[in-house]
């Protein structure tokens, strides 16, 4: 068996001959494959602006809608307000759950 140094040697020695046309030829397909991956990246990145635009755009529950048929623009304070009323939603289920377990332990409904 070779040593690794001797085989290093072979290799770096080795020399690798093209002709114009097979450079030429390779050149093609990788500005081919170029051109084609820009193309990729702008239809998803296009596909992703439109999603973004659609999301922010949709009025993604009954309060939403609301606020909008009432007339109320979008913005901070109508984030604030939906959020409010998301937190104060919960905190009065959560109490009628505890409140209708409570009262069904006792027997009493």
């Amino acid at each position: 068996m070779q040593s690794p140094t001797r085989l290093l040697l072979l290799h770096s020695r080795r020399r690798f001959f093209t002709t114009a046309t097979t450079s030429r030829v390779k050149k093609a397909s990788i500005f081919r494959d170029i051109d084609q991956l820009k193309a990729e990246t702008n239809r998803v990145i296009i596909e992703d602006v439109d999603k973004v635009k659609r999301l922010e755009s949709e009025d993604r529950n009954a309060l939403n809608r609301l606020l909008t048929s009432c007339g109320m623009p979008r913005g901070a304070f109508r984030d604030k307000l939906v959020f409010g009323c998301n937190v104060a939603a919960a905190f009065v289920s959560s109490s009628v759950v505890g409140a209708c377990g409570a009262a069904w332990k006792r027997g009493t409904t």
